[in-house]
């Protein structure tokens, strides 16, 4: 059974040492939208927490601090949403020289999730950790690697790159553009919060329940996946190593009693025909759209363009990761007749229906680059004189 609705026409201390003027291909240390390979994710937006992000680490295990500093070393502060609190962490502790040199193991902790982190378009979750910005444009960063599994027992190292050319000492910088698939190289504090983004295609994993961080000791001595060392701030103390503040998980599936902006509305208007912002939309449809049921929307839900001369072309964005969702892009000659053009189940893709062969693309929407889960439809509409559009939005069973 289903029901449908339409849419008519610690990182302690201040980071002294100078860095290289941007050099690397990869994305500066904060606000970095276009970067092509790991432009970062906000945690916050507004002061709350992003929307973007369906969950957050549930549970933790196997955490084992490096050093025997006693402050900071409580995952459960790693927990839930981001807060861009640089005390609000879980210090992995750093491996002096001595250490490193007799093998001993660095920091790590492992995260766990439920639901799983899935494996959709983009990034699929972001790790937050308290770097801490420089005056020359550099970051204070304590770096880890990122692995993740789908059983809790075998794990796939993220391949990082580290092009750092030289060590930095202790309480020095680094060039973020330099670093790729290394937690800990986006500025989380002092106001500012950002996730280095992962994605789990990278490790060719269709899904993650368990995601582990493992601090890198930054004399060198450890190496990215090309064997290059890896350098950052060292040796630190305090929180010394990495120090986790949250992970937040993009690519969940989500069904529509569990979609998080439904908290932000009052209980009685949290049904799918509810209105709550007034703006002519139901909450199923702003859900369907990737909208904000508590505020008007500053764009219309759906756009008609003409591109050189060409067809009309229907223009909206949906959200992916929606699997009790069917859309219907629908046409109609006089307003009375409508006639299904594509369907879209289950946060698939959109295919034509049986008798049309409409050309259908789907790409990533404009915003936040290393983000593909919001997707931009076009659709090129039937080239009649006069032709009405419609969305259609239905709850299914998945």
């Amino acid at each position: 059974m289903k029901s449908g609705f339409y849419f008519p026409a610690l990182a302690c201390g201040l980071a002294l040492a100078a860095s290289p003027a941007v050099a690397g291909p990869y994305s500066a240390g904060a606000d970095d939208p276009d970067n092509p390979f790991d432009a970062p994710v906000p945690g916050l937006v507004d002061g709350t927490s992003n929307p973007l992000f369906f969950g957050w680490a549930a549970g933790w295990e196997d955490y084992h601090r490096a050093d025997d500093d006693e402050e900071f070393n409580d995952p459960e502060v790693a927990l839930g949403p981001a807060t861009g609190d640089q005390f609000d962490v879980v210090s992995l502790g750093e491996l002096d020289a001595n250490a490193i040199a007799a093998g001993d193991e660095p920091g790590r902790v492992t995260m766990l999730f439920d639901p799983p982190i899935r494996n959709f378009h983009g990034a699929d979750f972001a790790v937050f950790e308290n770097s801490l910005p420089s005056w020359d444009g550099g970051v204070f960063a304590e770096l880890a690697y990122v692995e993740a599994s789908d059983d809790g027992v075998v794990f796939h190292r993220f391949p990082a790159i580290s092009l750092t050319p030289e060590a930095v000492g202790p309480y020095g910088t680094i060039d973020p553009t330099d670093v790729h698939n290394l937690a800990g190289k986006h500025i989380n504090s002092g106001g500012d919060s950002w996730g280095t983004p992962f994605d789990l295609a990278d490790v060719g994993l269709d899904h993650a329940t368990h995601i582990r961080i493992v601090d890198i000791p930054g004399d060198g001595s450890f190496k990215d996946d090309a064997g290059r060392p890896i350098y950052d701030a060292w040796p630190t103390f305090g929180s010394g190593g990495f120090d986790l503040e949250a992970i937040g998980a993009i690519s969940v599936e989500m069904r529509y009693q569990d979609w998080p902006a439904l908290q932000s509305l009052p209980p009685d208007e949290r049904g799918p025909a509810d209105d709550p912002d007034g703006d002519g939309l139901p909450n199923l449809l702003e859900y369907a759209l990737a909208r904000d049921p508590a505020a008007p929307g500053a764009e219309p839900p759906t756009r008609i363009v003409r591109e050189a001369g060409g067809p009309p072309v229907l223009v909206f964005r949906r959200d992916m990761r929606l699997i009790d969702l069917e859309l219907e892009i629908q046409v109609s000659g006089d307003l009375v007749e409508w006639t299904t053009l594509a369907v879209s189940t289950g946060g698939a893709e959109f295919v034509p229906a049986d008798g049309w062969s409409a050309e259908i693309t789907e790409t990533a929407a404009p915003g936040i680059r290393s983000v593909g889960v919001i997707r931009e439809v076009r659709v090129e509409m039937p080239g009649k004189t006069r032709v009405f559009h419609r969305l259609s939005a239905s709850l299914i069973e998945p």
